[in-house]
């Protein structure tokens, strides 16, 4: 198979490479020094995960198939970092939470590049730089993004994605997905990471309004840029989430706590942006964008 480069180390990152690495070569690409070698914890025992590493400025060959699992704000500088050493029928997977303008990516892309997104709800978290721990299974799906993608798409997934991710699915509409992934990370990302809480303790009747509200405004925003999604629908999937997830400490709370800059331009940010090129008022994540801006600057 093909070899796959993933950019960064970051958790998700280094979940997908421990998959991946058991039908193919993975090479991680980051900016800094190398590490020797990464480790995954599960159910408190750890192996090591056999990939490779290099550095942008140290590759000497085509890249074929890159999957770039970094923050949102990071993708324009990943991407930007990645175009001059990609072959040119090249396949890019993105991931990340929230949402970021492919239109941008797609127009660095050469005609014959694929693009395409994969969202996951596998948990980890980072308890070193070069561990990482699994904290709980999930569903993973891929979309394309542009042309070229939809018509690769299902070797892709049938040569690359399946064998390696027993809870993969190939989506249809992978942008209706983003939206839905985004509908969860309001309800659950920024109110943990205030509180400092785990993810199940937003099922309290105490966090209702807050979650509801929240939920309420990124529907309605959605209708106005041509998605359909019911609100009964994303507050049962975000509740579900929270169940699933109930120990874990969500990827913004962790954020918060390391003082490390998060998504929430992408999330509740995201719907503020829209709201106002709509002409409409999303007050609620008007008020959540603040307040975790302010914890950033803390």
């Amino acid at each position: 198979m093909t070899p796959v480069h993933i950019i960064g180390r970051g958790a998700i990152g280094l979940l997908l490479a421990n998959k991946l690495t058991q039908h193919t070569q993975v090479t991680l690409i980051t900016r800094d020094e190398v590490i020797d070698d990464y480790h995954l914890i599960d159910n408190e025992k750890s192996h090591k995960i056999p990939v490779n590493q290099t550095t942008f400025d140290a590759l000497r060959s085509k890249i074929t198939h890159c999957i770039v699992p970094v923050k949102a704000y990071q993708l324009s500088q990943a991407i930007h970092a990645l175009i001059p050493h990609l072959h040119d029928d090249a396949n890019i997977i993105l991931s990340h939470n929230g949402m970021s303008d492919l239109s941008e990516v797609n127009q660095l892309l050469k005609p014959n590049q694929g693009l395409y997104f994969l969202s996951t709800s596998m948990g980890g978290m980072k308890p070193l730089a070069n561990t990482v721990k699994y904290t709980g299974a999930g569903l993973t799906q891929i979309g394309a993004c542009n042309k070229v993608a939809q018509i690769r798409l299902p070797n892709l997934f049938q040569e690359l994605i399946q064998p390696c991710l027993s809870q993969a699915h190939l989506v249809d509409n992978i942008n209706e997905i983003r939206w839905q992934k985004l509908c969860v990370n309001i309800a659950i990302n920024p109110l943990s990471a205030l509180l400092q809480c785990k993810n199940g303790k937003l099922r309290a009747p105490a966090y209702a309004r807050q979650v509801l509200s929240l939920l309420n405004e990124a529907c309605f925003v959605a209708e106005l840029d041509g998605v359909e999604l019911k609100l009964s629908s994303e507050l049962m999937r975000a509740y579900q989430v929270m169940k699933l997830t109930a120990a874990n400490n969500s990827s913004m709370a962790q954020d918060i706590k390391l003082r490390r800059r998060t998504e929430i331009d992408a999330i509740c940010g995201f719907i503020v942006s829209r709201a106002n090129k709509h002409g409409v008022s999303v007050p609620e994540n008007e008020w959540m964008w603040q307040q975790i801006k302010q914890k950033e600057r803390v």
